[in-house]
């Protein structure tokens, strides 16, 4: 080859090489395009505008974000998400990824791989120049002290919390109070809790309620919350939460408060503010059919158009949208592919909300694997979505082994994204760390933040302040407490100046006339923890109690029943007058008058143009105290109070009521009489006008029970009363309330009555033939449930079903399970020959066989028949039916064959909340239901028939959680495999 054919060939390469990268240029980017296709899939408010800052490579399955004062991003890579199925080991390919934007122009650049190693890791929150991470079971704290953007320091601070259930269901949501407490949610599940930095603590041990640790000490407590993922305050303090069906709960009252008197039957810390399950309605844009259509434990949790993955909800109260945005709530709905705005408003004690429009979403998108998770403040004050972007976001562990197969639990493993919402006329501003806030701000820079109209400023520098813990910033911190322009900043000012230790009387009291009620409400609850020091401050908490606010008047509640003296239980006694109907109120009330019973029960008693219904409710509630905890003189007294009163036969009849439901707890302590416990508590030597006093007021009382004329909630209370005569006396006008014409909650009083009554001869009546064969599944579920709850009833139960007129599968798995174990040997052996089909069983065999027999062309609407024959007593469906279990509205996307799995194999998997809890009294009752509330003083169980028992922990004999499910085993006795087929259809039919 010459010379000038060499450089011919040469220069031809070149030409191709040229041309390669030429048409390589002109090709688009897969990645670029596909991050378009993305962006053009959302449908955002109009006025909103939608911004991706942030894209694989560059981070991947976010779950969780924080910003740190130099606008450095943090963000929580859950990588190894699901976690395996059916325990085994698991994965370490969790992350803690570092973002920088290095030009400022809002978009992040650079990553780097903060920590690694990590389970499966789902919240954070900056802390003195490191983070505290969330990965159960434990609390990390990490943090680089060399700079390279990699976490030299990796130690856990906390320990203990559960990580047995799946990562979906563990602690999260590191998030800073105004009080300098970090709170956390529980994930519905719980804990033994412990910090290695303090061996020396207890462990607090804790069940599906949320908790709150102090940064500085690690010091951990138990708080009031019931949320899964997802936790934030309001621009006040309060407190809310989520769960899957539950988009948005306040945190109302503390456990700390509830437990000041421990005769107090109460233990709810949570309302719901949205609406729930079947009626927390979503709209999405996408056609997404998730796993979760699969999930058997989950029948009924509507997942069309309804709420089923309710996650990462935060008050927004940033700049970066519109005022008419702020104090709104945002809720992540992943599996729906949306993100849903709801308006809040006060409503009593708590708030209610609403979604912000009708048909359609705050942001919505028809991409399937769009997968918002959690939402957050930023600093630029637009609203910030983490977007773990998956194929499938539900967890294996809920599907049923066959179906697992099917679907793709690894597409997306590579992917991620954060995007960011603001109004379209937002102009991002150019940051100056020189300037703007930093870690190098001065502490007079950071009050003047305190006092930003931005959320993100605020709160992040109320958080550096908290850190610095420098004095010099308390005379500007007191200004801003009582006059920034802002609210929001008064309140987090007044917190500041406590946590600081300086918060002073005066500034105290011109917080408490602030103009802004939300200040007025934290100034009281401060003013309550300073009383010690500033005693003068009892009279504006009195003065406080008289607020034209209700949660003001709400908060001066909580503080009085800590504070002594008499003019404090005036001040209870008018509150209980007038906002006594609603129950928190009641609670917050109750909860401070343990040693002064008596004093508060005179002076509520004096009190003039009480609010009728609140004042029956107080008495009730008292009349219950009094039983639980009073003396049995104190108790006594009570009686003949009511009995000498010419008052409204509504409160007599409540206060009686609650007496007796407290003593009858206490029932070895007061004897017992052929009469009733009533007469009992009246005891021994009472003068015979007395006993004339009682049988008399019995007599008005079975009176009011039977009068048809007068209103059921009074007939309803007449008839409990009922149940602590004696069945000669009442058993006859019982009897005649079982009909079908009776008012349903005047006829489940009823059967409880004669439970109460504990007589065999009113099991008979119950039992009866006749009667069974009208009553309604409901009120079949609560004659099964009244019976097997009384030892004197259960040879009358046993004998019915050896008649064939009632079938163990219409008790539950949990009630069976507990009778064939039981102490007495003849009826554990007896309930093993009823119920050994039932119980040794095949379930699994039972499934298939009936799963080969569904028929795809059964006849839906001949379904509605057995759906009420052997469903509604429990399930809700199209607004007919029970509150026990899931509601069972639009479940129509479900599968058959999970549907009939769930219904014949109710036990495959329980949600930890639905599993059922026996518990036995020391005076004999038994209960069985799941879990609604529990203190450490009572629990509420919420039985088969859809009533709430609460029951004091100190009069429980023996409690043990079966984790089964309350819905029973062998239903295919009662469901023949046609009716199957139609019930199945009439479920997918949909409403």
């Amino acid at each position: 080859m010459n010379r000038f054919n060499f450089i011919g060939y040469r220069f031809f390469g070149l030409l191709l090489i040229v041309f390669a990268i030429t048409i390589a240029a002109l090709q688009p980017d897969p990645r670029t395009v596909r991050l378009k296709k993305a962006l053009d899939s959302f449908q955002v408010e109009p006025g909103m505008r939608i911004d991706l800052i942030a894209a694989e490579p560059l981070v991947i399955d976010p779950v969780a974000i924080a910003f740190d004062e130099d606008r450095q991003m943090y963000v929580v890579e859950d990588r190894g998400y699901p976690d395996p199925a059916e325990g085994g080991s698991p994965t370490t390919l969790g992350r803690i990824a570092l973002l920088k934007d290095t030009n400022g122009d809002g978009t992040y650049d650079k990553r780097s791989d903060f920590a690694t190693g990590l389970t499966y890791p789902n919240g954070i929150m900056p802390w003195r120049g490191g983070v505290f991470v969330t990965c159960s079971p434990d609390i990390y704290y990490l943090k680089d002290t060399d700079g390279d953007g990699i976490a030299d320091i990796k130690k856990v601070v906390l320990t203990g919390f559960f990580a047995t259930q799946t990562a979906q269901i563990r602690m999260s949501h590191p998030t800073l109070g105004m009080d300098g407490w970090i709170y956390v949610t529980a994930g519905l599940n719980g804990g033994n809790v412990t910090s290695p930095e303090h061996p020396d603590r207890p462990a607090v041990a804790f069940k599906q309620t949320d908790g709150r640790f102090n940064p500085e000490t690690l010091e951990f407590q138990v708080t009031g919350g019931k949320s899964q993922f997802g936790l934030t305050f309001d621009a006040y303090g309060r407190r809310f939460g989520c769960s899957n069906r539950h988009p948005i709960m306040h945190s109302v009252i503390e456990p700390w408060y509830l437990r000041r008197n421990a005769n107090l039957l109460f233990n709810e810390t949570v309302q719901n503010v949205s609406k729930v399950e079947a009626e927390a309605v979503v709209y999405p844009v996408s056609r997404s059919v998730t796993s979760a259509d699969f999930i058997p434990k989950l029948i009924g949790r509507s997942h069309a158009g309804t709420f089923t993955a309710a996650s990462g909800l935060m008050v927004f109260n940033g700049t970066g949208l519109t005022p008419a945005h702020q104090g709104n709530i945002f809720i992540c709905e992943s599996a729906q592919n949306l993100v849903q705005r709801q308006i809040v408003q006060p409503q009593g004690v708590s708030f209610s909300s609403k979604t912000a429009y009708e048909g359609r979403e705050f942001l919505s998108s028809t991409d399937e694997w769009f997968r918002p998770v959690s939402v957050q403040h930023g600093p630029e004050g637009g609203l910030y979505i983490a977007d773990m972007h998956r194929k499938v976001i539900d967890h294996p562990a809920y599907v049923p082994e066959e179906a697992r197969g099917g679907l793709d639990w690894e597409s997306g493993k590579t992917d991620g994204r954060i995007y960011r919402v603001v109004r379209k006329d937002f102009v991002q501003k150019k940051y100056d760390r020189n300037t703007g806030l930093s870690s190098a701000s001065s502490t007079a820079d950071l009050v003047k933040y305190l006092s930003s109209a931005e959320e993100w400023e605020r709160s992040t520098a109320h958080r550096l302040l908290l850190e610095r813990n420098d004095k010099a910033a308390v005379p500007l911190t007191r200004k801003i407490a009582v006059e920034s322009a802002f609210p929001e900043s008064r309140a987090r000012a007044v917190w500041l100046l406590n946590s600081l230790g300086s918060l002073d009387e005066v500034t105290l009291k011109k917080v408490l006339t602030d103009k802004v009620s939300g200040v007025r409400e934290q100034g009281v609850l401060l003013a309550g923890s300073k009383l010690p020091e500033y005693p003068n401050l009892a009279q504006a908490v009195i003065a406080a109690s008289g607020d034209e606010a209700i949660r003001v008047r709400f908060n001066s509640a909580l503080v009085l029943g800590s504070m002594e003296g008499s003019q404090a239980v005036q001040a209870l006694a008018r509150l209980a007058a007038k906002d006594g109907a609603d129950k928190w109120f009641r609670a917050a009330i109750l909860s401070g008058i343990d040693k002064r019973m008596p004093e508060f029960l005179t002076t509520f008693r004096a009190q003039q143009n009480a609010e009728p219904v609140a004042f029956a409710s107080v008495m009730k509630e008292l009349g219950r105290l009094f039983g639980n905890g009073g003396s049995a003189e104190e108790a006594r007294v009570l009686l003949q109070e009511v009995l000498a009163s010419s008052g409204e036969a509504e409160w007599r009849i409540a206060t009686m009521l609650g007496l007796a439901e407290g003593i009858s707890g206490r029932s070895k302590e007061f004897g017992s009489s052929p009469k009733g416990l009533l007469y009992a508590i009246q005891g021994s030597t009472v003068p015979a006008s007395d006993v004339a006093a009682l049988d008399k007021f019995l007599g008005n009382v079975l009176a009011i029970a039977g009068d048809q004329t007068e209103k059921t909630r009074l007939r309803t209370s007449a008839t409990a009363l009922l149940g602590y005569t004696s069945f000669e006396r009442s058993h006859a006008a019982l009897q005649k309330m079982i009909v079908p014409n009776t008012p349903p909650d005047l006829l489940l009083e009823a059967i409880t009555a004669f439970s109460r009554l504990n007589d065999p001869r009113g099991a008979a009546i119950l039992l009866n033939k006749e009667a069974w064969s009208a009553y309604t599944p409901r009120v079949k579920s609560a004659v099964v449930a009244a019976v097997v709850s009384k030892p004197a009833f259960i040879n009358e139960l046993f004998a019915v079903i050896e008649k064939g007129a009632i079938t163990g599968a219409e008790l539950s798995s949990a009630d069976r399970v507990r009778l064939m174990s039981d102490k007495n040997p003849e009826i554990g052996e007896r309930a093993k020959i009823l119920f050994k089909e039932l119980e040794g069983g095949d379930r699994m065999k039972v499934y298939q066989e009936y799963k080969n027999a569904l028929a795809a062309s059964a006849d839906a609407p001949m379904g509605k028949a057995v759906f009420q024959k052997a469903c509604s007593a429990c399930h809700t469906y199209k607004n007919e039916g029970g509150k026990v279990g899931p509601d069972l509205t639009g479940v129509k996307n479900q599968p058959a064959d999970a549907l009939l799995l769930h219904i014949l194999v109710p036990n495959y998997e329980v949600l930890p909340a639905y599993q059922s809890i026996s518990v036995r009294t020391n005076d004999g009752r038994s209960f069985s239901g799941w879990l609604v509330s529990e203190t450490e003083n009572s629990l509420t169980l919420r039985t088969t028939f859809g009533t709430d028992e609460a029951i004091l922990r100190r009069n429980i004999s023996s409690l043990s959680n079966s984790g089964l499910s309350l819905m029973p085993d062998g239903l295919e006795q009662a469901i023949t495999k046609d009716e199957m087929s139609k019930l199945i259809a009439y479920l997918k039919a949909g409403a």
